[in-house]
């Protein structure tokens, strides 16, 4: 339904990150933003863009022009929802170093309320604003107009770290921190759509239960030790009373070891899972294996999957949360 104002629920999860080896790069200049062309980011071949697997509702109007452009530049797009009232769609790109996504709501007749983006390169800087300015341009050209991307695109040249800029469709909040550029907005005059709750049909002592049964050790986590620095790990938040709402799975160590350990810690941790959306997310997350990122909306879920691999050291995590949005 519409509710008054910005809507949104927040995530209260402590991301339980394990230790990754990042690979360096380098600060390599490639074209820069233009109001016509798009630049193409340094990182190399693109893998596959998230969300293949996640539902994509209809969509007419700026909603479908967007989503399109998006598409055409390695997004993989979903649904939230999608109603008769309206949608929440989340456009997606994990590839090499790049995480990025443009998130938007838009009503029936396609008209965008409001939007979210981020475009985050830890190893390549310039990266970061070249797929920032891929979203803006794809989603802001017919959305917000080309005059009003132009006053996006100098806000980001400008360097602030944090500032408002106002269009006439709406007043942004901009942040950039270089290796991670940042938009959101509302369209004037509009509410934003409330976002469905959602949770598992387990308790917190529930799983905590299961996952000891399976001789994992839990704190505020729980980790099994499979070998020489190799790990297993399930994290998990939810209010006292109340069904889980966020779920980390986690392995870490030698490649060959998080490769067979990863089957095993989702296992573990679906095993004790209930609720009538644990089918389709363990079916994503299976068909999503292959040790590469990728994000999507999965049964009114939000699914990463992320994955670091070298030589000597591995790491996959797989986080199913409740949606967030904040504009």
């Amino acid at each position: 339904m519409i509710g008054g104002g910005v809507a949104g629920i927040v995530v209260i999860a402590l991301l339980v990150f394990l230790g990754i080896r990042a690979f360096g790069g380098d600060d390599t200049p490639t074209s820069g933003p233009s109001t016509t062309t798009t630049a193409q980011p340094t990182d190399g071949p693109s893998s596959s863009g998230g969300g293949q697997n996640g539902e994509l509702g209809n969509a007419t109007g700026q909603a479908k022009t967007a989503t399109e452009k998006l598409q055409s530049n390695g997004f993989g797009c979903s649904d939230l929802f999608n109603t008769s009232q309206g949608a929440h769609r989340g456009c997606f790109k994990y590839d090499n170093s790049t995480k990025a996504e443009a998130v938007f709501q838009f009503q029936s007749d396609g008209t965008i309320l409001a939007i979210r983006f981020e475009s985050q390169n830890a190893d390549n800087i310039n990266n970061a604003q070249v797929v920032f300015d891929q979203i803006l341009q794809a989603v802001g050209n017919d959305t917000f107009g080309g005059d009003q991307v132009k006053k996006v695109q100098d806000a980001v040249k400008s360097g602030q770290k944090s500032e408002k800029v106002g269009s006439t469709w709406g007043e942004f909040e901009l942040r950039n921190d270089g290796d991670t550029v940042r938009l959101s907005g509302a369209k004037s005059g509009e509410d934003s759509l409330d976002i469905p709750p959602k949770q598992f049909d387990t308790q917190k002592p529930q799983l905590v239960a299961a996952l000891k049964g399976k001789g994992y050790v839990c704190t505020s986590s729980c980790t099994k030790e499979t070998g020489d620095s190799n790990y297993q790990r399930v994290y998990f938040y939810a209010s006292d009373g109340q069904g889980i709402k966020v779920l980390q799975m986690s392995a870490s160590g030698s490649p060959g070891d998080v490769k067979r350990a990863m089957p095993t810690v989702m296992n573990d941790a679906f095993g004790a899972l209930k609720g009538g959306d644990v089918a389709a997310l363990k079916s994503y997350i299976q068909a999503h294996g292959d040790g590469k990122s990728y994000a999507s909306y999965v049964a009114g879920w939000r699914v990463e999957i992320r994955g670091n691999n070298s030589d000597s050291y591995s790491s996959q995590q797989i986080e199913i949360t409740y949606e967030s949005f904040y504009v």
